[in-house]
């Protein structure tokens, strides 16, 4: 059975790699104490300060120039999909660290929440240089070319759609399992659909945990309105928390980084709506706790093909009229009280839960173990 698990997400900024770790960890501890998990970014174990320099280029760039990101984001992982690519310069860099680590946290599976250690690791599978089963974490709504798929043994998607690109990839179907990116357990799910608002909507504002993006443009077009308050996680922005502190406005709530998980399902509980980025993280723990979600910014790259994925599942809305002065306010009234819009978000969001397995993750994992060990 499972003594140790080895987790490896990519870079130490606080992106969905590391927080789909994170909560599959405490599902692990939660089951079994006995079994050590570990994290480590690969990056920050072989290059150390080179990791944080680049990480701050990598946030500054998508900030200051999200257009060159994004296209080169599409050309290198996205655009020709189908088409097979190799990356000599990742392999170059980090194959031999990845090597080591392994050998000496010497785990007995390995979980991959990054597209670059899972690729490594289906390198590392196909030369024989690795027997111990690799899973992937897929922590967006699609899979781009830099994964590794080769070899690996259990794939964790979120949509039929990449279930189905794995299986053009002859991928076996009791290796793909539909059952959403990890969420914390200490994020309970809804086990009904909310009521629909009878007097006043609590609406919930995410910045997202790589800054603020569009965040103070967007409170600045709010307009007051009796039925609606608006609750902001402003994250370690202090001076964004401060500036609304000092509104002393009566519609609006700032609220400070919130390390709890516990807390933050307090939190999502008490609301009715959220505006957000489509990070997949955050989707996923909205769509648990059965919040219907709009989306009013997203950085380039990985969350404009998370957007154009989800709204085609139609379990997003798309805010049209963020950047005008009370646009967003005027969508919000029309969606949580007209009664048949909401109850067509919240059929097709039945229809998205309905699709995915009732097994989670950890089960899975120790599942596919467990039948290891059983065949040697």
């Amino acid at each position: 059975m499972i003594k140790k698990v080895l987790f490896l997400p990519f870079m130490q900024i606080p992106s969905g790699h590391q927080q789909a770790a994170d909560a599959l960890i405490s599902h692990f501890h939660n089951h079994d104490s006995t079994i050590e998990c570990e994290k480590v970014d690969v990056f920050s174990y072989s290059y150390g300060v080179l990791e944080k320099l680049l990480s701050g280029f990598y946030l500054k760039w998508i900030h200051t120039f999200p257009s060159s990101y994004s296209f080169l984001y599409r050309t290198m992982v996205w655009k020709n999909i189908d088409i097979e690519k190799d990356f000599y310069l990742y392999e170059l860099f980090f194959e031999r660290q990845l090597e080591q680590i392994i050998q000496s946290k010497a785990p007995d599976c390995i979980v991959c929440t990054h597209a670059l250690p899972s690729r490594l690791l289906s390198k590392m599978k196909q030369a024989g240089k690795l027997s111990i089963p690799v899973f992937n974490i897929y922590t967006d709504f699609f899979i781009h070319r830099g994964w590794g798929i080769k070899e690996i043994d259990g794939h964790f998607v979120s949509t039929g759609k990449m279930k189905n690109f794995l299986l053009s990839k002859n991928v076996h179907k009791e290796q793909i399992h539909f059952t959403g990116i990890p969420v914390h357990p200490l994020l309970k799910k809804r086990p009904l659909i909310p009521e629909q608002p009878k007097s006043k909507a609590n609406i919930l504002i995410s910045g997202g945990s790589m800054g603020a993006g569009n965040l103070e443009k967007l409170i600045n077009n709010l307009q007051h309105h009796k039925r609606i308050h608006y609750f902001i996680l402003c994250g370690k922005n202090r001076t964004l928390y401060n500036r609304i502190k000092q509104l002393h406005s009566k519609h609006l709530t700032p609220i400070p980084y919130i390390q709890s998980r516990r807390i933050m399902d307090l939190i999502y509980n008490q609301v009715d709506l959220i505006i957000t980025k489509p990070g997949g993280v955050t989707i996923t723990e909205c769509i648990q706790k059965k919040i219907p979600i709009f989306i009013y910014d997203k950085l380039p790259g990985q969350e404009e093909i998370n957007f154009d994925e989800l709204r085609t599942l139609g379990i997003i809305h798309e805010s049209q009229h963020w950047q005008s002065a009370g646009g967003v306010t005027e969508e919000i009234l029309n969606f949580l009280f007209e009664p048949k819009v909401l109850s067509k978000y919240y059929h097709s969001l039945y229809l998205y839960e309905m699709s995915k397995m009732e097994e989670a993750p950890l089960q899975v994992i120790l599942s596919t173990m467990q039948n290891k060990n059983l065949s040697k």
